[in-house]
């Protein structure tokens, strides 16, 4: 499970050294401390064209009825929780 997690986060782009890693994580840290965030606060955090690339990926989820940003799923919250300081770039490794 969480082996897909990792793979989905790094076809996003969002892992360390790649070309999304900061908006990913400013995502990631906004959403593991709110649980939901408004797609005006998502678009804030990372722009339009980025927020709408990460959205394509599958890592973050758009809920039209609510206007909510949220994880696509629980097990990319867990994962996330789990290694957030490998995401922000803490620690070499998994």
């Amino acid at each position: 499970m969480f082996y897909d997690a990792n793979k989905q986060l790094e076809t996003a782009e969002v892992l360390p050294g790649c070309r999304y890693h900061k908006e990913g994580v400013a995502i990631v840290r906004e959403l593991l401390k709110k649980g939901s965030i408004s797609l005006n606060a998502y678009y804030n955090l990372v722009g339009i064209k980025i927020g709408r690339k990460l959205l394509e990926t599958n890592v973050f989820a758009f809920h039209f009825n609510s206007g909510e940003i949220t994880f696509q799923s629980t097990a990319m919250r867990r994962y996330c929780e789990k290694d957030l300081a490998f995401l922000e770039g803490r620690f070499g490794l998994l």
